[in-house]
C-alpha cells in the first residue's frame, strides 16, 4: 500500500461560503441547513477543547430504547454490562477485529450511557459501511487498472438544454472526489473596451507641432506590438503582426489626415482584447463560462485535500488559433501541475505509468495529431439532425502534444479494439456500448482490452434532464471511466457515489479485471451466493423537503424501500424489498419488525454490488422523490446492528437522518 502524501501548492482559496456551495443550486433552505451543521460541528470541536471529552452524536429516543434493549440482552442477569460480553459482542454479533476492537481505559464494567458512547463513537462497529475513510489506495498499478470517478458536462449546474455554465461546478465535482472531468470548449468573441470618445466619429484637431509625435506613436504600435510570448493572468491586448521596412522613411509620407486614420485604427486594435476560448454546450441554450475562469477554478480545487491525478477530457469546437490560445492558458494556469512531457522513465508508446508516479498531476484527454482529421461526426450526444452541428475542426500540435498517457482515439468497430496504443482511450456512448456488449461473441475481447487499455462511457444524448444509466453495468466489464451527470442525484448517482465512498476517486479494480490477471473470466471464488437480510428497527431526523425549505410533516408517514443491485439481466423483484409505512419524521419499527429478504442471490461479487436504502414518504404518489437516501458497496457493508446514515436527495451531504438496522450477510 502506498500511504500518499499531499503535496500543497500555492492557491488562491475560494471564500467560505463559495467552498459550501453544491448542486444544491441556488437553495436557501440548503444554506441554511448546511450552515446550521457547520455551526454545530463548531460547538462540538469547542466542547472537545474545553471538556476533553468527545461530544456524542444526538441520538432520538426511538434510537436509545433499541440500543438499551441490545444493552439488556448482551448483559444477560448481571447489572452492568462486563468488558468480556462487550467484546464478545463486538467480535461475534458486529464483525469487529482485534485490530477495530476500542481498548477501553480499565476493565470497570459498563452502564448504558458508556456502552452506547464507546459503540457509537467506534466507526467500525456502528456505521453500516464500517470506517468512513478507506484504506489508502494501492498505486504501484498502470492506471488503467482502476475506476476513475468520472464526470460528464461537468460545467453544467442542471439540464443539457438550457442550465447555466459556471466554474462552481468544477469545484463542487473536484471537492466530492471527482477525478475525471470534462471541457466542452469553443470559440470566444473578443471583448471590447469602452471608447475613450463617446463618437467614434469625431476626430480630434491635430496641431502642426504633435504630427510627427503622433507618427512616431501610431508606427511604435505598429512595429513593436508582436505577440507575446509571455504569459499573463488576464486577457491580453490584440496585437498586430505588421511590420514596417523603414519606420522613419514611412512617417514622412504620412500627411496628418493619413496619420489620423491610422492612429484611429490603432486604437481601435488596443481597445479590443483578443478572444480567449468559452464553455458551453454547443446547440443549446445553456449560457458560456470563459474556460481561463474554469481552469482557475480547477487549479485552486484539484489537490487541496486530494493528491491523486485528475484527467481533464476536453472535446474541442475551437479553431486552431484559439486552440494555441487554450495550450496558453493551460500551461499559466497551471504551471508546475499539468503534465506536458513524458517521464523519463516512461515511454508512452510502450507502457502506462504508475499511480503513484501522478501524485497532484493534470492529465490531458483529447486528440493526437492523426487522429484529429475531420470525419464529420456529429458533435459528441447529440443528433446529425440539428442543423447548428458541424464537424470539429483538426486538433494543432502544440494541444496534441498535451495528449501524453490520455489520448483519445476514435471507435469504429470491433476491430478497434485490437489498437495495442498503451495511451489510448475509447469513449462511447451508452446506447453503443450496450450493443457492443449484448453480442456475447465480444463481450471477452471487451474484457481483455479493458484490462490494459482506457475505455469511458458517457450517457447517452437522449438524458436532456441529466440523468444517469447504471455504472456498475460498466465497471464489471471492465470499463474505468463511467462519466456521470453530477447535475442529478438518480439511482446512477447514488451507485457512483457508494464506488468512491471514503476514497480519493481512484479504486483498485478486482483482481479478475486487472492487467496482471491471465485469467479470461472471473475468479470462480469471486462468485458466491448470497442471503442477505436487513431489518430496519428504527430511524431518526427523516425531515421531509417542503417546497424549497425541510420541515416536519405531521402527515408523514417514512417507509424504507431497500434495493440490492447485483448482477442481472433486469430487475427482479425479489431485489426490491420494502418495510410497513411509519409514523412521524423518528419513525419506530418496533423491537421484532420482519426483515426485508434477499435469499439465494447468485453470481455475487461484492465489490461490484451494492445495497442502496431509500426513505419516501408511502402517502405521496408514485415516483415522488426520496426524502433522504444511502447507498453501500455490498464488501463494506458490515454485519449486526448498525447505523446508516442519510443523505440528502439533492446535495448528496449528510441529511442528519439515520436508520438503526440489524444486519445478517451470508456468502457460500
Amino acid at each position: 500500500m502506498v500511504d500518499f502524501k499531499l503535496r500543497r501548492h500555492e492557491v488562491k482559496r475560494s471564500n467560505f461560503i463559495r467552498r459550501m456551495t453544491t448542486f444544491a443550486l441556488g437553495s436557501p433552505s440548503h444554506g441554511r441547513h448546511v450552515m446550521l451543521e457547520v455551526i454545530k460541528a463548531a460547538l462540538a470541536c469547542n466542547l472537545n477543547t474545553i471538556t476533553g471529552v468527545a461530544a456524542m452524536a444526538s441520538y432520538h429516543e426511538c434510537f436509545k430504547q433499541h440500543v438499551r434493549h441490545i444493552y439488556d440482552t448482551i448483559r444477560g442477569g448481571e447489572q452492568l454490562l462486563s468488558r468480556d460480553k462487550y467484546e464478545a459482542f463486538m467480535r461475534k454479533t458486529q464483525g469487529l477485529s482485534d485490530d477495530e476492537l476500542v481498548d477501553a481505559a480499565d476493565s470497570k464494567p459498563y452502564t448504558f450511557d458508556q456502552f452506547f458512547w464507546l459503540w457509537s463513537n467506534n466507526e467500525a462497529a456502528w456505521r453500516a459501511g464500517g470506517k468512513k475513510h478507506q484504506d489508502p489506495v494501492d498505486g504501484s498499478y498502470p492506471i488503467s487498472n482502476y475506476f476513475i470517478s468520472s464526470s460528464h458536462n461537468t460545467y453544467l449546474e442542471g439540464n443539457q438544454l438550457s442550465s447555466r455554465s459556471s466554474a462552481e461546478a468544477y469545484r463542487a465535482a473536484l471537492t466530492n472526489g471527482c477525478r475525471c472531468i470534462e471541457i466542452d470548449v469553443w470559440n470566444g468573441s473578443p471583448a471590447r473596451t469602452p471608447s475613450r470618445s463617446p463618437n467614434p466619429s469625431e476626430r480630434r484637431p491635430f496641431s502642426s507641432g504633435s504630427v510627427s509625435r503622433l507618427a512616431s506613436d501610431t508606427l511604435d504600435v505598429i512595429v513593436k506590438h508582436r505577440p507575446s510570448h509571455q504569459h499573463s493572468r488576464s486577457p491580453s491586448a490584440a496585437q498586430t503582426t505588421l511590420s514596417v521596412s523603414n519606420p522613419q522613411e514611412s512617417a514622412t509620407t504620412l500627411d496628418p489626415k493619413d496619420l489620423s486614420e491610422c492612429l484611429e485604427k490603432s486604437r481601435d486594435s488596443r481597445s479590443i482584447q483578443r478572444a480567449e476560448p468559452v464553455v458551453h454546450h454547443r446547440g443549446t441554450m445553456t449560457s458560456t463560462v470563459g474556460f481561463r475562469e474554469v481552469c482557475r477554478a480547477i487549479r485552486e480545487t484539484a489537490f487541496l485535500t486530494n493528491p491523486l491525478p485528475i484527467i481533464v477530457s476536453l472535446e474541442v469546437g475551437a479553431d486552431r488559433e484559439q486552440q494555441e490560445v487554450m495550450v496558453e492558458i493551460m500551461k499559466e494556469e497551471w504551471h508546475g501541475l499539468l503534465l506536458d512531457a513524458p517521464f523519463d522513465f516512461c515511454n508512452p508508446h510502450q507502457e502506462q505509468p504508475r499511480l503513484r508516479d501522478l501524485l497532484c498531476k493534470i492529465l490531458i484527454k483529447v486528440k493526437r495529431l492523426e487522429d484529429t482529421k475531420a470525419d464529420g461526426e456529429p458533435e459528441r450526444g447529440r443528433s446529425r439532425g440539428i442543423s447548428s452541428i458541424r464537424s470539429k475542426p483538426p486538433i494543432c500540435e502544440a494541444l496534441a502534444a498535451l495528449a501524453i498517457y490520455t489520448h483519445s482515439e476514435h471507435y469504429e468497430d470491433e476491430k478497434s479494439l485490437n489498437s495495442r496504443t498503451p495511451s489510448h482511450i475509447f469513449s462511447l456512448s451508452e446506447d453503443n456500448f450496450f450493443s457492443l456488449v449484448g453480442d456475447t461473441s465480444k463481450i471477452q475481447k471487451v474484457l481483455k482490452h479493458n484490462r490494459d487499455f482506457f475505455m469511458r462511457i458517457y450517457p447517452k444524448g437522449l438524458r436532456v434532464d441529466s440523468s444517469n444509466p447504471d455504472p456498475s453495468f460498466c465497471w464489471r466489464r471492465g470499463v474505468q471511466m463511467v462519466a456521470m451527470n453530477w447535475q442529478k442525484t438518480d439511482e446512477g448517482m447514488m451507485i457512483n457515489h457508494a464506488m468512491f465512498a471514503g476514497t480519493h476517486g481512484w479504486v483498485l479494480k478486482p483482481t479478475w479485471l486487472r492487467s496482471d490477471n491471465t485469467a479470461t473470466d472471473r475468479n470462480q471464488q469471486d462468485q458466491r451466493t448470497m442471503d442477505l437480510r436487513i431489518t430496519v428497527l428504527a430511524g431518526q431526523f427523516l425531515r421531509k423537503r417542503v417546497g424549497f425549505g425541510v420541515a416536519c410533516d405531521k402527515k408523514f408517514r417514512p417507509k424504507v424501500k431497500v434495493e440490492l443491485h447485483v448482477e442481472k439481466l433486469q430487475r427482479l423483484p425479489d431485489h426490491v424489498k420494502e418495510t410497513a409505512p411509519a409514523r412521524t419524521d423518528n419513525p419506530d419499527w418496533g423491537m421484532n419488525p420482519p426483515s426485508l429478504e434477499f435469499l439465494g442471490i447468485q453470481n455475487v461479487e461484492e465489490e461490484l454490488s451494492f445495497v442502496r436504502f431509500k426513505v419516501a414518504d408511502s402517502a405521496s404518489s408514485f415516483g415522488a422523490e426520496p426524502v433522504a437516501w444511502a447507498c453501500i458497496r455490498l464488501d463494506r457493508l458490515r454485519p449486526g446492528y448498525r447505523c446508516v446514515d442519510l443523505l440528502d436527495p439533492l446535495s448528496r451531504r449528510p441529511s442528519g437522518g439515520k436508520l438503526l438496522v440489524k444486519i445478517d450477510k451470508t456468502l457460500k
